[in-house]
């Protein structure tokens, strides 16, 4: 927010008018009215002072970008024990704080105050966040050095995050930071978790339509693992099974995220045969002929049928987790320990199975194309030397 903007939200919010301003703090009405007006281009300290004594703010704050603080209603009581909070009734300033976007004001990391929104989405009661370090408590040790590099350099550009709710569970989260005082930074937090979803299945998508062959969708599987590791899933290997019952073949991509060696796998056996031979496989087909999302722990059975495979004994999920779709299986292998939510992760491979099938369904559509042209070529051919 500008000066002008923020002297006069406070102004009013304090039911003075210009005359009245100019008369507490001896700035000229004319003085004031152009700088709300945005027509004071240089403003001499000594008046900056006098306005923020007389709104009873800090000069930081009068000239900073305290949005969130100017729809504040204020009161012009004595200033409360929160720095950086205009004239105002703590209660007050506590009761309409817990309505706002999720926020947090801390000195060098030290949580000094937070409000009902930020201890919500973090899992956490207020008390138990006060005092502690925000910076190694709330995030992820991945987004540690970016965040104390934004408030070394007192930067108020946006960045993104990953926070850690007290459950341990990760997610997406962008930070806008600003000085309210010289030591003292107020930081608000958006979740971001549902737009992280939407670009994750953008660029699937546009990566499926930038293949042409069927065995390329290892690529295509190798970015979704990319895009859910950089949203903090805890992963061990990421699936995509291909189903092909009119050529009895099954299809397997995986990738592992790069905290398991960044690889990709791709298998590709006689479908009937398997089905012979793996009871985990035959539930895993029966599931995708109802549609049902197939949730269950890595059992013997499973880790017997995974050595057989390019995945090998290395492959060790916890939780498995399969999400059909029209051509096959979305699968998921979380990691020991994880603190991923199995709603979370279902959410999040059901909102990317539309987009795969699509792909796939190209994909077959391409490939039928090119079975025709070839069969229509032979045909040509047999009708000439006939």
């Amino acid at each position: 927010m500008s000066l002008g903007r923020t002297l006069k939200a406070l102004r009013q919010k304090q039911s003075l008018n210009q005359k009245a301003l100019s008369a507490l703090s001896g700035v000229s009405q004319a003085t004031i009215s152009r700088i709300e007006t945005g027509r004071v281009r240089q403003l001499r300290s000594s008046a900056l002072k006098n306005l923020a004594d007389a709104l009873g703010v800090s000069v930081d704050f009068l000239m900073g970008d305290n949005e969130i603080f100017a729809n504040i209603p204020s009161t012009a009581s004595p200033m409360g024990s929160i720095p950086g909070v205009p004239a105002m009734r703590e209660d007050r300033f506590r009761q309409v704080a817990d309505t706002l976007d999720a926020f947090i004001i801390h000195e060098n990391g030290r949580v000094l105050y937070v409000n009902q929104s930020m201890a919500d989405m973090l899992g956490y009661r207020k008390e138990e966040l006060l005092g502690k370090n925000g910076i190694e408590l709330v995030l992820a040790p991945q987004s540690r050095s970016i965040t104390q590099r934004m408030i070394a350099n007192n930067s108020s550009k946006a960045y993104e995050v990953l926070m850690v709710r007290r459950d341990g569970g990760i997610f997406p989260v962008e930070i806008t930071g600003r000085n309210v005082s010289e030591n003292v930074r107020l930081a608000i937090a958006r979740d971001i978790t549902d737009r992280r979803c939407q670009q994750t299945v953008a660029r699937v998508q546009r990566a499926g339509l930038e293949i042409e062959n069927a065995h390329d969708l290892g690529k295509v599987v190798r970015i979704l693992g990319d895009e859910l590791e950089d949203m903090g899933l805890q992963f061990e290997a990421v699936g995509l099974q291909i189903i092909d019952e009119e050529k009895n073949l099954l299809t397997s991509y995986h990738a592992y995220p790069e905290a398991r060696g960044y690889r990709s796998f791709q298998d590709a056996v006689d479908l009937q045969e398997s089905l012979e031979r793996s009871a985990p496989l035959r539930s895993l087909i029966s599931h995708w002929h109802r549609t049902k999302v197939w949730e269950r722990g890595a059992d013997d059975a499973f880790l017997q049928m995974i050595q057989e495979t390019s995945l090998g004994s290395t492959y060790r999920p916890e939780l498995l987790i399969d999400v059909p779709f029209s051509q096959g299986m979305l699968g998921l292998g979380l990691s020991p320990g994880s603190s991923v939510g199995t709603e979370c992760a279902i959410s999040m491979l059901t909102e990317l199975a539309q987009p795969i099938s699509f792909i796939v369904r190209r994909l077959f559509d391409i490939r039928s194309l090119r079975e025709e042209l070839e069969s229509a070529r032979e045909q040509l051919l047999a009708q000439q030397r006939g």
